[in-house]
């Protein structure tokens, strides 16, 4: 909570500049997460520090995002938010995955007023728990959720399995004993199929205020 603040403190300074230069920071919410991604890397690494000591957040290129020395351990940080069609796309860069064999990752889901976030830990995704190099894509691969959230922790908000949640709703439909018997054997059909399928995962984000 305390980075998100932190964040969200920054978030604010960098609206109001943009403001004052005739700039609306929110218009490009891809960009705007480029300039906030320093602020995520630095404002997390100081947090981590209060707890494990030395805490390294180089911010150059080809160095770690956030390296624990004491657990010689690695955090790639990704900051991302809904995309216009509504969906979360966790992404990262293909050719790292392939070079670091196992990675850890802090991805930020953000709204676009950088009031509501989720933050979720995986630790060590491989290249397995994403998908293949696509055309355009510039090196950037997406999670497969149904093999990725198998290695995550939610820090913050909520991670809804989807297939979960639709398979208790008809099972609830189908203890109404007024339902037609060929209704029931849908839904039966439909337990089968969410129960079959990779699991789907929405996110649910949580209101954090500044200090």
């Amino acid at each position: 909570m305390k980075a998100l603040r932190k964040m969200q403190g920054f978030h604010h300074e960098c609206s109001d500049l943009f403001s004052a230069h005739g700039f609306d920071f929110l218009n490009n919410l891809g960009r705007r997460n480029i300039v906030m991604s320093h602020a995520q890397e630095k404002y997390f690494a100081e947090v981590l520090a209060e707890t494990l000591g030395d805490v390294v957040s180089d911010g150059r290129t080809g160095q770690s995002d956030i390296f624990i020395p004491g657990l010689t351990k690695e955090l790639e940080c990704k900051l991302t938010s809904r995309h216009k069609s509504g969906c979360i796309s966790l992404q990262s860069d293909y050719e790292t995955l392939l070079r670091k064999g196992s990675l850890d990752y802090l991805y930020v889901i953000a709204d676009d007023s950088f009031e509501k976030f989720a933050v979720l830990h995986f630790c060590g995704l491989t290249v397995d728990d994403f998908r293949g190099v696509s055309n355009g894509s510039r090196g950037k691969v997406a999670m497969k959720k149904h093999a990725g959230m198998k290695k995550c922790h939610v820090l913050v908000g909520e991670a809804v399995n989807l297939n979960e949640k639709y398979v208790s709703s008809y099972e609830e439909k189908i203890k109404n004993p007024r339902i037609w018997e060929k209704t029931r054997e849908k839904y039966r059909d439909k337990i089968r199929e969410w129960k079959m399928k990779p699991a789907v995962y929405s996110f649910e984000l949580e209101k954090i205020g500044e200090d």
